[in-house]
């Protein structure tokens, strides 16, 4: 369950989202909704069948004369190829026929878009997915960067010689077959034939529609032979989790193919933490804007174990890494994210034109900000 601010307040529960969110609306009078959502995940509204009620909200708001800006935290892919590995990688969507998978996209995708005033989006991947296959106006989709948090991070100094010391490599996030964590154990084994003094963390839960898997991870570890290098966390709280990235050499994001920014790589940012990603849309695009990690090819174990074996090789380069993921933080912090957030508002509320004023509006909704 999201953690909710001093300020937030719980509106709605289940599938009646829609009516109870335009109650709350119709007594606070905001002069924006903003909405945040994705099909699966901590945005979610609840089963993948509730996003119906998205619309239905959209639709709502604009019979209200209310201005609706909807943050779309995933941008699900509509092209053949990568929704085949979609539909793999749920056992849910699985049984669903792919036309069938691919209208309800485009109704949906195309519905939101036409209701609401403003789009946001945490990449410009993610914004010509949206534009490219679902035809949505480019001027309505903003992009503000996935929020990082900087200020429980550790001084520069000493934060790198702990990493320098460290033989620890994390894995964090939710543990699906999408995330590739099964090539991350087979490379991980390799690494091991080399190195016998590292360790890998995995920190997370599967969802239960991926009932079993957890399981099949532990049996690859053990037929592996991995024994007591491998750990596997569960579920952690804040605080472990930042003691987990402080202490971490590396983060290791073995996606097989991304649908949405990565919250995990806000969090190893704000850490100033290098990461090994699979080559993507989304990553190249991030690692683009700053060199803090390397990229290896997705699903290839070896290229994977020799990116690992490099970062525990070539401590400079360890180093290079890290000062660049502190540089990208800062400049992504979540006061920086704030502001870009605020000025979409008052776009938004001018019809899409830009603000002249710097005052902020006097009353703003929202179902929490980007990544919360």
């Amino acid at each position: 369950m999201v953690k909710l601010g001093p300020e937030a307040i719980r509106v709605w529960n289940g599938n009646l989202f829609p009516l109870q969110i335009l109650k709350r609306v119709m007594k606070d009078r905001p002069d924006i909704v903003h909405v945040q959502f994705e099909f699966y995940g901590i945005h979610s509204f609840g089963p993948t069948y509730a996003s119906i009620g998205l619309p239905i909200l959209l639709a709502l708001l604009r019979l209200a004369h209310k201005k609706s800006l909807v943050t779309l935290h995933s941008i699900l892919p509509r092209t053949s190829e990568q929704l085949s590995k979609l539909r793999e990688a749920s056992p849910i969507a699985r049984r669903v026929p792919a036309p069938l998978i691919e209208t309800f996209l485009t109704l949906n995708y195309k519905l939101v878009g036409l209701l609401a005033d403003g789009l946001i989006v945490h990449a410009q991947a993610l914004k010509r997915r949206l534009c490219e296959q679902y035809r949505i106006k480019q001027s309505k989709v903003t992009v503000i960067p996935h929020g990082v948090d900087t200020q429980d991070s550790p001084p520069a100094r000493n934060s790198m010689d702990v990493r320098i010391a460290s033989n620890r490599i994390l894995y964090f996030g939710v543990i699906s077959p999408r995330k590739g964590i099964e090539n991350l154990l087979s490379a991980f084994a390799m690494l091991k034939k080399i190195r016998d003094d590292c360790e890998l963390m995995v920190a997370g839960t599967s969802p239960p529609y991926y009932h079993g898997y957890e399981m099949e991870l532990k049996d690859q570890a053990v037929r592996l032979g991995l024994g007591q290098r491998v750990h596997f966390l569960g579920e952690v709280d804040d605080a472990e989790a930042h003691r987990l990235f402080e202490q971490a050499r590396f983060v290791v994001l073995p996606y097989s193919f991304d649908v949405s920014a990565s919250g995990v790589l806000s969090w190893a940012i704000g850490h100033a933490v290098p990461v090994i990603v699979s080559e993507n849309e989304y990553f190249r695009e991030e690692l683009s804007n700053s060199k803090f990690g390397l990229m290896v090819s997705p699903g290839n174990p070896e290229s994977l174990a020799e990116a690992m074996e490099m970062l525990f090789k070539e401590e400079n380069l360890l180093t290079s890494l890290s000062q660049h993921s502190r540089k990208i933080g800062l400049s992504r912090s979540w006061n920086i994210v704030a502001t870009m957030t605020t000025e979409c508002y008052k776009k938004t509320i001018l019809g899409g034109k830009s603000a002249s004023s710097p005052s902020v509006p006097d009353r703003a909704e929202t179902e929490g900000l980007p990544g919360q």
